[in-house]
């Protein structure tokens, strides 16, 4: 019998045995049930068993230290009259501080777990369980609905009968998630699928559920397909998802199988459950020129106050014509006895539900594919069922005035609109995935990328769809109340949409720009038409004011909302009105932050020459606000003329609870690249006063930078402040951005040595001293190896800052480090925290996490940017390094085996004994065999991160001998073993 090494198990006592991450990716957990698992779920991507459980149990940070408080106290007495001043309102904060999100774990009230998301980019998103179920709607522009369980009424439901039968031998919703029905609605349907007959493999914007019915030996899977696809800015705005069935009878008789999928009005938020009157129509698509005929029905609600018309279609051949049916209406919260009984005796759908259940404010509406399945077929596309959600005209909170989604340039407005979004998607399917495989064949099928990056470069993509992502179409009316807005960036509008999305799922401001700074790699490496829209936005929001002045809750200042010669924080709050009220966040007065205008100066050069190839008309567009930004930096934070900036010992950049003073090298870094992209700008468009004033600061101030901060092997946080000394891991921002567009510009600002030895000691303290070396880098270490607590910030791990210090390090070819470093982030998130599909901005060592489903995680683009760009990535300039990556592992240190993870995939036996698998071939992604020795291989320099060698080997038994290293390292006791390339 096999198991896990558990966490803190003691020896001989092993906790709740499941199945390890290595047996789910093989699919060998099911073998007993139904066989060989289907082939589709031992590919790459995030696996789950439906009864997988967290190793550790994470809540939202609440436990400042004394100090923190202390210094916190005039904050929280002003932040608390605001929040009181909202009672009733809470969803019009930008940052509900006081109640803060809660991840949907395994744990506790078992709410659901997140899968990938159902949707395109900007036209709302549907939340998925992986067990089976939807969730956490996101249709209303910009907002998250995350109090949103699984709706019990939408559901797939999966009927079977023996032939000559009078009545199903099963019949079952296919969902093991719990499911609130408290008040008794569909108490006539049987929601209890087995957890662990569900297997989930998930890799955006696709996912396959694969659901085990033993006593059949059937086996059912229901492939999840999204048009979320680079460069296709068409089909990626569509509201739609597809949902391809597979059945597989692996029994010795015939089955006749049922696939029902039903939808009720709504979000499943009770305010929209009796938002005015619902109606549906069956609608039907004969085949012709364009494709397969389509039969389905469209049903109109309302989401507050917003027309929507849901979709629910069904790809018909000859045969699905004849046996498809449809439930016009049935009440989603009654007992569903009239739709779960016609079902099981006939295979098809009522017409309606039960007739005294009629209801016009709540209905809930089905589509149902029947098919015979012979005895040994496996039928491929069994169904494909369409659901989609045309919600064409929307409005933010306020309401003050309205946006057309982007993907109305294609399909019309009126309630029709859902029809004929059913057929497209249904139609394109099949080249939807054609397109989805060929974007992401170069990696999966690269032979020595890790297994996890994989997962993770496309898996943290889910936030495009369920960031509260909104894009819309040009409206010439927006004129009248945006006059700041250029022709420039009037046609960029008109041609490719204006484009936002949240800062997080709890931090409701759109385009959050410091953020936005990491996570742009991901739009200007896959979309970069909607970058462009985003700087081209922000372009013409530097020298825009906005008079209303307001009282800022950290410090307690008074200002002006928006100053000139300022790029704004963000462009406003979702449930206010984005672009007419920005700078939503009042938290500090962002207009004394040094590094919003020195992001943009950067973010500039990137898409200048990255992205519209140099063209004069972008330069033209951002040259003027490169060059206020720069002269108002010289002007107002060089305070001693020297060339550098000083920070003012406040919160005056992103790390806005971690105070900085005098020269940092955060900013200080930031500086120096973004004066020198300011020359090469001024240069480019003929500006020679400019260019030779700002070369002759930049010379003085790459001297400040490296004598004030320089200590010899890494540049110290700052001049003064408590973290004065700390090592940093963001304390080259700069210079990595800068490097990743032009490496022979950033070579000029700070010797390549410095840079080498600051990641190196970066990787020593703020990787490997933190957390056991397996969660990523630390923002903050002291040159001791402790944590940096001086400040809120400083001891949190910022996921997409640790993915942007990896892409550094791909930078200078340190390629196994880099992995190492960003392996720690996903493996926390996805495979120990239950945080999939809603990574956070931080996590700290122990305990806590903090702004689940956030932006800057898609800075694991900016890993892929480093590894096509500098390393030749796929092409025949590959660097060397890149075959010799190994998969990352974990080792707490060269004394003991430190069993902490599922990604060790130890398996061991009740008589303490086993042999290690054979390594894996290149051809399955990689090998991921044991090494052969009795030595933990330091990887660097006594690293704690260790790697596989491709080779078979012994795993050395785990004896039970003293309890003394459970306590104290969490891990299983025994004697000692130290285990080679594991």
């Amino acid at each position: 019998q096999f198991c896990m090494c558990q966490p803190g198990a003691k020896a001989g006592k092993l906790k709740k045995q499941r199945p390890s991450q290595r047996t789910i990716e093989s699919g060998e957990e099911n073998a007993d049930r139904s066989g060989v698992p289907p082939v589709c779920m031992s590919g790459f991507g995030w696996h789950a068993r439906g009864d997988k459980l967290p190793e550790e149990k994470r809540v939202p940070f609440n436990r400042p230290s004394a100090r923190q408080v202390y210094d916190a106290l005039p904050f929280v007495r002003r932040y608390f009259m605001y929040w009181v001043r909202h009672t009733g309102k809470k969803e019009k904060l930008f940052i509900n501080t006081f109640q803060p999100l809660q991840h949907k774990p395994y744990y506790g009230e078992h709410l659901e777990d997140l899968g990938v998301p159902c949707g395109g980019i900007g036209s709302g998103s549907i939340g998925r369980d992986f067990r089976g179920g939807f969730c956490k709607f996101g249709l209303r522009p910009g907002l998250i609905e995350h109090k949103v369980n699984v709706v019990p009424s939408d559901q797939f439901i999966l009927s079977v009968r023996r032939p000559g039968e009078a009545e199903a031998c099963y019949q079952k919703v296919l969902c093991a998630a719990d499911v609130d029905r408290s008040s008794g609605q569909l108490s006539a349907w049987d929601f209890d699928f087995p957890e662990t007959d569900i297997a989930f493999r998930g890799l955006y914007p696709r996912s396959w559920t694969c659901y085990y019915i033993s006593e059949l030996s059937l086996v059912v899977v229901l492939r999840q397909i999204s048009p979320v696809i680079p460069h296709n800015y068409k089909d990626s705005s569509l509201p739609a998802t597809v949902f391809v069935v597979d059945v597989e009878n692996r029994s010795e008789q015939d089955y006749e199988v049922s696939i029902a999928f039903t939808f009720r009005n709504g979000t499943g938020y009770y305010r929209w459950e009796v938002d005015g009157d619902c109606s549906s129509k069956e609608f039907q698509f004969n085949p012709d020129q364009e494709g397969a005929g389509v039969y389905g029905i469209a049903l109109e609600h309302n989401i507050d106050r917003m027309r929507c018309t849901y979709g629910l279609g069904m790809k018909m051949t000859e045969v699905i014509l004849i046996e498809a049916s449809i439930c016009r209406s049935f009440h989603p919260s009654g007992n569903g006895l009239g739709v779960w009984k016609h079902l099981r005796e006939t295979g098809d759908l009522p017409d309606h539900g039960e007739p005294d259940e009629a209801s016009t404010a709540e209905q809930a509406v089905a589509v149902c594919v029947r098919t015979t399945v012979a005895a040994g077929e496996k039928r491929e596309a069994a169904a494909e069922l369409a659901l989609v959600w045309h919600m064409p005209v929307v409005k933010f909170g306020n309401g003050e005035r309205t946006y057309k989604r982007r993907y109305t340039r294609y399909f019309e407005e009126r309630e029709e609109g859902a029809r004929s979004l059913c057929a497209y998607a249904l139609r394109a399917r099949e080249r939807w995935e054609e397109e989805i495989e060929e974007w992401q064949k170069p990696v999966l099928d690269h032979a020595h990328l890790p297994r996890w990056y994989k997962s993770a470069l496309f898996n943290e993509l889910y936030f495009i769809t369920d960031g509260g992502s909104i894009w819309f179409e040009w409206d010439e009316e927006w004129i009248k109340r945006e006059p700041h807005l250029s022709e420039y960036a009037r046609n960029v509008m008109r041609q490719h949409g204006r484009f936002g999305y949240l800062e997080s799922w709890e931090y409701r401001m759109v385009n959050t720009y410091d953020v936005h700074f990491y996570a742009s790699f991901a739009l200007a490496h896959l979309w970069p038409h909607l970058e462009i829209s985003v700087q081209a936005e922000f372009t013409d929001q530097v020298e825009h004011v906005d008079e209303v002045v307001v009282r800022f809750h950290m410090e307690g200042d008074r200002a002006p909302q928006k100053t000139r010669t300022r790029v704004p924080h963000d462009l406003g709050n979702p449930a206010a009105d984005p672009w007419l009220l920005t700078n939503a966040y009042v938290m500090h007065d962002t207009g004394k932050w040094k590094d919003l205008n020195l992001k943009f100066v950067l973010t500039s050069w990137r898409d200048y020459k990255c992205i519209v190839k140099k063209e004069r008309a972008f330069l033209e567009h951002v040259y003027p606000a490169v060059k206020s930004l720069i002269s108002q930096g010289l002007s107002t934070w060089d305070t001693d003329r020297d060339g550098m900036i000083e920070n003012f010992g406040k919160a005056d950049q992103t790390y806005d609870a971690w105070q900085m003073e005098g020269v940092s090298a955060y900013c200080g870094s930031l500086w120096l690249a973004a004066l020198r992209v300011a020359v090469e700008l001024a240069r480019e468009i003929g500006d020679k006063k400019s260019e030779g004033e700002w070369t002759l600061t930049l010379d003085k101030a790459k001297k400040v930078f490296v004598d004030k901060l320089w200590t010899g092997e890494y540049f110290r946080f700052c001049e003064r402040s408590r973290s004065r000394d700390s090592v940093m891991a963001d304390q080259l921002c700069g210079i990595w951005f800068l490097q990743s567009v032009s490496p022979e510009m950033a070579e000029e600002l700070v010797p390549l040595g410095h840079v080498q030895s600051a990641l190196s000691k970066i990787f020593e303290l703020n990787v490997q001293k933190f957390a056991g070396g397996r969660m990523g880098a630390v923002n903050g270490m002291r040159p001791d190896g402790k944590i940096d607590r001086a400040y809120i910030q400083a001891d949190e791990m910022w996921t997409g800052v640790t993915y942007a210090v990896a892409a550094f390090m791909i930078q200078q070819g340190d390629y196994q480090r880099a992995f190492d470093t960003a392996w720690g982030t996903y493996d926390a998130c996805f495979n120990r925290f239950g945080l999939q599909y809603q990574t956070p901005e931080a996590l700290y060592e122990k305990k806590f996490y903090r702004a689940i489903g956030y932006m800057r995680p898609l800075a694991v683009w900016a890993m892929q940017w480093a590894l096509e760009k500098h390393a030749g990535l796929g092409g025949e300039t590959e660097k060397k390094g890149i075959s010799e990556l190994r998969e990352t592992t974990f080792a707490s240190s060269k004394a003991s085996v430190a069993a902490k993870s599922e990604h060790f995939f130890f398996l061991i036996s009740s008589v303490a004994s086993v042999e290690t698998p054979t390594a894996r071939s290149d051809d399955d992604g990689g090998s991921e065999g044991y090494g052969s020795d009795e030595k933990v291989r330091e990887g660097y320099e006594s690293s704690a991160l260790v790697r596989p060698e491709k080779s078979t080997a012994t795993l050395t038994t785990l004896g039970a001998t003293s309890d003394d290293a459970a306590s104290s390292s969490g891990v299983s006791s025994g004697r000692e073993v130290v285990v080679e390339g594991i």
